[in-house]
Parts: structure tokens; sequence; C-alpha cells
């Protein structure tokens, strides 16, 4: 007995090593046969566990949880005072529910169950309470209690039936009396109980009051005030609590008994007492496991809110600040509600290129340090894109407090910032925007700084430029013009134009450059710089180049049908229609149709990292005949390794060079290089923007294979095509004659 003791004693602890993993806890309440449920008051939402249909004898599912099902399940009989446990601990009346009641078995039968279960507030989540509980089979208890009142009424003659019983029972049995004297004795009492609760027959035998000597001082108060409650009104006695060990530990104890006054005015008490530690150990592992996970989802809403570079609040985390600062925060003393600064670094691209990736995280981190220093007491920080940071400042400051926290950040900026021994060169450009009233919402402001940060951008970088009156007027016009474009393009009024390109030896037509035209309502005929730059903000610059193939398709037939077959036909690509899967089958009927396709893409698309969707759509191009080229070449910092990368068949000279060629030597040296490095390389070149014969001459001398420009003719659209095809060839059979 002692060494069982010694071992039990040892169990808490060993058990207490595995209550922190799930699976620990799963595997014990399976073993067990204890099911689990949760209900959620107020949504009704219910789920059992897979314990609750097998043990009642069910396929598990075979019914979709519901406290209706429950109810209809349960025998009329016990249905009024569970139901009343129940609502009293929804009402907040009892700490636990509990509960016994007859639930129906799948062969028909019915069969007892102890239910208990708490609340689980879950208020930080946002979600509603949950009643989480478990339940088992307490048929054999009942059995023993109805045993025990059959005891009771049958006296001495039924008292060695009830011990053999009681033997062979789970639980332990006892009879327990308080006489009107006072005095406590156990007129029946089984050796598990004397197990149980850790005492010794004899001292039992000599004061009842013995039995209460190892019960928890913790719990003592509680069971005490049970068994007054119970004497008083007769009411069932129902206590879980603990008794110390004597080699050390505590063991969880449940009795349950019902009351009987005497005819000399004591009570006593028939009842069953067992062991329910394993089971108080399943439930504080669950109560573990639930904290933990709790403690995980709060961590993890945490670390969804910071950025993991740099330690800075993100994008989310700064998107929400905001908004609450101007939702509670009113102007005050005249100041506006809310100032926001904008941070893109310059040249931060430069860094990552040349001196590697981990130069650029160590950048993000010099700056993310400036900002924090920079707003220590004035507001929060936060990064909020790859090179971009956003700086919110606290209530009560102005346009020019933020230029000094800007003016800070810049002091920082100025000293050299090394790498591994190497210097960092880069800036950063600043645009700052403010609630006027208070009235401007979070993503109207963040539009605003974003205007005065593209205008910082735009007048040289590495400088600070304020949201003003002719900024909002221009992202006013700017949102109306969308508007318009997309539905001009529903409308179709994106129209082609042509201008031709011809050979400068012999002048020949060549090919034809594709240039989209707005021929809108409100606006007249309109060239890309007035649309094209909302166009790709909205992210409808595709759609435009969609149009111009469709539009051409048509156009090519009818041509041909009057006799002038175009030898090619070159197509400017935006960025946005460079990436799309279907930017080859587009072009299919006009090669076809026997023309040679083009596509322009811009030079800038040499210095950038292409994704997966352009390297995989500029390999389909080469595969499929489609013939590449680099449009504005010059205008850039393209390098000779982008132009072995690409490969593409010609380089269009840049007009910002050719329109000097004539006045200034080093243009012509200039363009005297390209064409070399081109023809090294084995890549045509055409000059753009050529408008007197005096630039095509000295072009054509420098080597340039093609000549495109207003000499030849202004873009014109497709009416005028074949007049101007049809004159072009009288013009030249009249120079040659």
């Amino acid at each position: 007995m002692k060494e069982r003791r010694s071992r039990a004693s040892k169990e808490p602890s060993d058990l207490g090593k595995l209550a922190n993993t799930e699976r620990f806890v799963a595997a014990s309440l399976s073993a067990a046969n204890v099911a689990m449920w949760n209900i959620c008051p107020e949504t009704g939402e219910t789920w059992f566990s897979d314990e609750w249909y097998t043990n009642l004898g069910y396929e598990v599912g075979a019914f979709t949880p519901s406290f209706d099902v429950f109810l209809e399940m349960m025998h009329p009989d016990d249905r009024p005072q569970t139901v009343a446990a129940f609502q009293a601990h929804v009402d907040g009346r009892t700490e636990v529910y509990r509960a016994d009641f007859r639930l129906r078995c799948a062969n028909g039968s019915w069969r007892w169950i102890g239910a208990s279960g708490a609340k689980t507030e879950r208020a930080r989540e946002g979600l509603p309470y949950l009643i989480c509980g478990m339940q088992l089979d307490i048929s054999w208890r009942k059995e023993a209690e109805q045993e025990l009142a059959r005891a009771a009424r049958e006296a001495e003659e039924a008292k060695e039936r009830l011990t053999v019983l009681a033997n062979n029972s789970p639980a332990s049995l006892f009879e327990f009396r308080i006489c009107a004297d006072g005095s406590v004795t156990f007129p029946y009492i089984t050796a598990g109980v004397l197990e149980l609760l850790a005492v010794e027959e004899q001292d039992v035998n000599l004061d009842g009051a013995e039995i209460f000597r190892n019960i928890h001082e913790d719990d003592l108060p509680d069971v005490q005030a049970a068994i007054d409650l119970s004497m008083r009104e007769l009411s069932p006695f129902h206590q879980r609590y603990r008794v110390k060990l004597k080699g050390g530990g505590v063991r969880w104890i449940r009795a349950n008994s019902l009351p009987k006054r005497l005819e000399d005015g004591g009570t006593t008490w028939f009842g069953s007492i067992y062991d329910v530690t394993k089971e108080v150990e399943r439930e504080d592992a669950l109560a573990s496991a639930r904290d933990a996970a709790l403690a995980l989802e709060a961590q993890m809403r945490e670390l969804a809110l910071v950025d993991g570079l740099t330690g800075l609040p993100n994008r989310r985390s700064f998107d929400t600040h905001i908004k609450v600062r101007q939702s509670e925060s009113p102007k005050v003393s005249g100041t506006p509600a809310a100032v926001l600064i904008r941070v893109d670094l310059d040249r931060f691209k430069n860094v990552n290129d040349t001196l590697g990736h981990e130069a650029g995280d160590a950048v993000l981190c010099h700056v993310s340090n400036l900002l924090r220093e920079a707003t220590a007491c004035n507001g929060l920080a936060a990064r909020t894109g790859g090179d971009e940071f956003s700086i919110v400042l606290r209530n009560g400051l102005s346009v020019e407090d933020a230029k000094g926290v800007v003016g800070k950040i810049q002091t920082g900026l100025r000293d050299p910032f090394l790498f591994e021994g190497k210097i960092c060169r880069f800036g950063a450009s600043f645009g700052i925007a403010t609630t006027e009233n208070g009235s401007i919402g979070s993503g109207d402001l963040m539009s605003f700084a974003d205007a005065a940060l593209y205008r910082a951008k735009q007048r040289g970088r590495n400088r600070l430029e304020v949201f003003d009156n002719s900024l909002h007027r221009s992202i006013i016009d700017a949102r109306r013009l969308a508007g318009q474009i997309e539905a001009g393009i529903e409308k179709k009024e994106f129209v082609p134009f042509f201008q031709p390109q011809v050979c400068a030896k012999t002048g020949e037509l060549t090919g034809l450059e594709v240039l989209a035209r707005w021929q809108s309502n409100d606006h007249g005929l309109l060239t890309p710089n007035r649309f094209l730059p909302v166009a790709e903000q909205i992210r409808v610059a595709s759609l435009i180049d969609r149009a111009m193939v469709e539009g051409v398709n048509q156009l090519v037939a009818d041509w041909q049908s009057k006799g002038f077959h175009p030898e090619k036909l070159s197509f400017n690509v935006s960025a946005e229609r460079l990436q799309e899967s279907d930017i080859v089958a587009a072009v299919k009927g006009l090669q076809q149709a026997g023309v040679t396709v083009s596509f322009e893409l811009l030079e800038s698309i040499l210095l950038e990292e292409q994704d997966e969707p352009v390297r995989l759509n500029l390999d389909l191009m080469k595969d499929n005949g489609i013939q590449i080229e680099v449009d504005d070449f010059g205008s850039g910092h393209a390098s000779i390794l982008g132009l072995l990368e690409i490969k593409p068949d010609t380089l269009k000279i840049d007009t910002r060079l050719t329109q000097n060629v004539v006045e200034d030597a080093a243009s012509r040296d200039l363009i005297g290089s390209v064409v070399g490095i081109a023809r090294t390389l084995g890549i045509k070149t055409i000059a753009e923007g050529v408008e007197t014969q005096s630039q095509m001459n000295i072009l054509k001398d420098l080597g340039c294979d093609q000549i495109q420009g207003y000499l030849l003719s202004e873009p014109m659209s497709a009416d005028d095509v074949l007049s101007w095809v049809i004159a072009y060839d009288e013009m030249k059979a009249y120079r040659s004659a």
C-alpha cells in the first residue's frame, strides 16, 4: 500500500511534464473515453468530439451537432433540470455548469451521462464566448447510487449485498451521518473511501471528523459549506476537492451523496466517492493547451504588425494606426488632425545591384534607426514598402514640425554609410501631407503624401515637397481623367495611328510604328503623354495595347485588299502587357497575313530584374519570330550586359540625341558609338525624331540603318496611310528620274 501511494504521489509531476502537449491531451481523453464538446450560446455553433458519438454507439458525424439535437436525445424527465443548469451558467449564476442526464444510445437504450463545462472568453479576439466541457458515462455511478438508496431502505438485511456491490464498483461507497448533537459518524464505509481520503479506519472509528483532516485547506471551507447547504435544504451533495497525501502531493476526489433527515433530527448521506485526479489533470492540460494557443495567437498577431527586417511597424499596423488617429484626434489648437511624411529611398536599387541584397538590408536598417531617432518623441515611423517608409506625427504638430523631422533624417543621411568597408551611395525623397480639418480620409492622406513625394522625385530627388493646392487640383484632374479613360476604352475611342520607318540608304519603306491615340469626345485627339501616365496608374495600359493590336488586325486585311502590304508593324508594349500570357497569341493573325511583328520595349526594362512571366514572354517572342526593339535607347542607363541578356533585334536611338546631331559633335560621337556597339552585337538601329534632311544625311553617314520622324511624316490615321504611301512612292520615283 505504501509503495503504491509513493508511486501515485509522483504521477502528477510526471504527467505535468507531458501536459503541455496537445497530442498527450488528445490521446489521454481518447483512452479514457471522455467526450468533449463546446457551444457558442450567441451563435448556436456547436461541436462534439468523436467520442461523443462513439460512446453512445453512433458513427462519428452521424448527425450535425446542435443544442436542439442534444435535447432531443435526452430523456424527457431530465431535460428541465439540465436546461436550468445550463441557463444558470449562461446567466452567470454558476461558475461551472454541471448536470447528470440520460441520453438515447444508437440501439435505443438510455445511458447516464455526467457533464461539466465552463465559459471560455474570446473577447480579446473579437469573438463571442464559448462554453467548453466534457462528459463521460456515469451509468455505473447511477447504478451505485440506486443501490445505495435501496440499501438504505432495506437497512441491515441488505448490508452484506451492498458491501459486495461496493467492493466491485469503481467508486467507493459510504454512509456519512451528522447526529443531532453535531457529532460525525460513518455507519457504513468501504475500504476504498479510507484509501482515497488517506485516513486510517481506527481514527475514523474514534472520531468521524477525522475524515476531514487531510482535505486541502483551500478546499475545506467549500466542502463544509456544501455539507451545511445539503443538510439544510436536503439537496444532493456534489463536491470535487483535493486530499493531501502522506507522501506528498494531492489526490482529487469527487463525492456525490443524497441526504436524508433522521427522526432524531440528525442527517445521513448515502453516497459515493472516487478518484478524479486524471480527470482534473486532463482538464488542466486542456486549459494549458488553450492558454498556449491563445498566447501563440497573440504573439502571431503582434508579429503580423511588425516588419521582420527593421523592427518598425509594417504597412498593416501603420494603416490601422492612422485610421484610429484620424477618427479619435480632432483638430487641436489650430493644428491639423494628422501630418503624414512619406519617405522613398533614392538609388536604393543601385545599392542592391552593385553591393548585394545584404547591403540593401543594412541600408534599410540604418534608415529605420534614423527614423526612430527623428520621431522618438514626435510620432510613429513604419516601413510601408520595399524601400518606402511613412511617418505620422503626434497630435498638435504641424507641417513645420514635419520639416524639422525631415531635416534630422537628411542630416543623418549625409553621413557616409559603410557596408563591409564600402560606401553605400543613396539618398531619400520626402513628401508631406496634412489633414487641414480632419475630414480627409486616411487613404486620401496617403495619396496626397505620395503626390508630394512623386513631385520631389520629378524635381531631382533627394529633396522635400509639401502637398499644396496645385497638387490637389492635379490629383482631382487625374481622377476625373481616369474615369474618362475607362469609359473611352469601353467605347473603343482608342485608335491606332501610324508613323513610317524607311531605310536610311535606299529610302525604301521598311515598316510602320503603331502609335496609340485617344479620340476623346471630351478632349479631342490626345497623344499618349496626355493619358498614358494615368492609364498606367489605374492599370489599364495593357487594355490600350490590346486595342491597338485588335484595330490593326482589321486594317491590315483592308490595306492588303487595296494593294498595300506593310512589311513590318511595330507595337509599343507596356510593362503591364508584357506580363500577360496572351501577348504572343494576339498577333498570330498579323503574322499569318505575312506581316513581321515587332514589340517596342522601353530601355528601362534592361535595368530591371525580369520576373518569371516577363522572361517567359521574351523567350516566346523570339521563338515565334516576333522582333524586339528597345525604344528610346540612350535616355537611360542600359548596360551592354542588359543588351546581351535581352538580345533585341533593333535599338531605337532616342530623339533627344538625334535632334542635336547637326550642331553637337558630342551627340554625333555618342550616336556613332551606339551604332558601333549595335553592329558588333548584330543589332539594327533606327534613329527617331528626324525632322530635317541635314539630320537624316548625318545619321545615314553615322551608319543608322533606318530613319523615323516628322521629316517623313507626322503620325497619321489609318485613312491617311494609303494616301501617304502613294505620294511617297511617287516622290521617290520623281527623284530617281
